[in-house]
């Protein structure tokens, strides 16, 4: 019975590996290679000193994820990438609006651009993203093992010799990792969070850290935000806490906003508070304003405030003007009523200016 049962298991193995298929393209000129020896085989095609891409498939990290390069016409909206075009592979969470799901395999797809006898490029497709290869050859290696194609993009990342490069390689390599379903790529995202990483590498690290790896990856950004030396880092932490769909992430900006020892990090925790809004961060936001030493901080809460949606930030900002007890404050909260152009905003000014 074990044995039966472990050669089923096997099948279903097998048959999941023979599933992966090359990617959806047109005008390529396909090569064949696939291979188990994945960082020898790009080690190859590179060597050979001919402009191509090579491409792979990567098991994907849980939940609906869409990369590709998305269009609209007329009422409709269609996917589809150019590999030697000017546009970039994207995400649904990156842009933040409705796309349509690409077919859900499980995989994604890694592209590297070979040319002057190294990769230069990097992008990230989901496994449904029709792809034109503009007539480039396209050498498909078929489906490495996850951990080494983590490791072939981390030494990407680290190799780049120049800032043009980096910029070209580093951003979709990390968020390849990000995307990679793995306890390698895990390992990989906290090595490019550690601070002798370049903050550059860091920030991208932090960005899709947030958005793909959970709680486990919340918990480290989270360890980050209250400990790393970096004052710097720590206000784009903010940021990227926003990013997180978990409530903790919330906890987190709010604990933030009260007492990290930078007012330059409590002032950003405040304004990404305030795209969250609701009644929970609008206090943190009024308390700031009431008890935070930091002039500046103050200022910054208020103008928060105004970032509020649907005008819930205006009866808090005429609180405010009318009460608080610092001037700079109080002048800072009427200079923003009146930009807010808000029928109360505007009833209050003129209630002051009649006194």
């Amino acid at each position: 019975m074990k044995t039966r049962l472990f050669l089923m298991l096997l099948l279903c193995g097998a048959a999941a590996v023979a599933a992966v298929q090359a990617p959806q393209m047109q005008n390529a000129k396909l090569v064949n290679r696939e291979t188990a020896d994945l960082r020898g085989e790009v080690g190859r095609i590179v060597a050979a000193n001919q402009p191509a891409w090579i491409a792979y498939a990567a098991p994907m990290i849980a939940g609906e994820h869409d990369m590709c390069c998305y269009s609209d016409y007329g009422a409709g909206r269609s996917c589809g990438c150019a590999l030697e075009g000017g546009n970039v592979s994207i995400t649904a969470s990156e842009t933040g609006n409705p796309t349509q799901h690409l077919e859900n395999t499980g995989y994604f797809y890694v592209f590297l651009r070979s040319e002057g006898g190294k990769a230069e490029k990097v992008r990230a497709f989901s496994a449904g993203c029709p792809i034109d290869a503009d007539g480039m050859t396209v050498y498909w290696l078929g489906s490495p093992k996850p951990a080494d194609s983590v490791a072939l993009l981390a030494s990407l990342i680290s190799s780049s010799d120049s800032e043009d490069r980096h910029d070209r390689i580093a951003g979709q390599a990390v968020m390849a990792i990000a995307f990679t379903n793995d306890p390698a790529a895990d390992q990989e995202m906290d090595k490019l969070l550690a601070a002798s990483q370049p903050r550059s590498v860091r920030k991208k690290a932090a960005f899709w850290t947030a958005q793909m790896r959970g709680k486990p990856g919340l918990d480290k950004l989270a360890a980050l935000l209250r400990n790393d030396a970096d004052d710097d880092f720590r206000r784009d932490l903010t940021f990227d806490l926003t990013q997180s769909k978990l409530p903790q992430a919330e906890d987190e900006l709010i604990r933030a906003a009260h007492q990290d020892p930078s007012s330059r990090v409590r002032s950003q925790a405040l304004f990404w508070l305030a795209q969250r809004a609701g009644k929970k961060v609008a206090g943190t936001i009024t308390d700031a304003i009431e008890r935070d030493p930091d002039t500046d901080v103050k200022k910054k809460a208020v103008f928060a405030l105004t970032q509020m949606p649907d005008g819930e930030g205006v009866p808090l900002l005429i609180q405010v003007a009318r009460n608080n007890t610092n001037p700079v404050v109080r002048k800072q909260a009427v200079f923003w009523l009146g930009q807010s152009h808000d029928p109360r905003a505007l009833d209050f000014i003129e209630s002051v200016l009649k006194q």
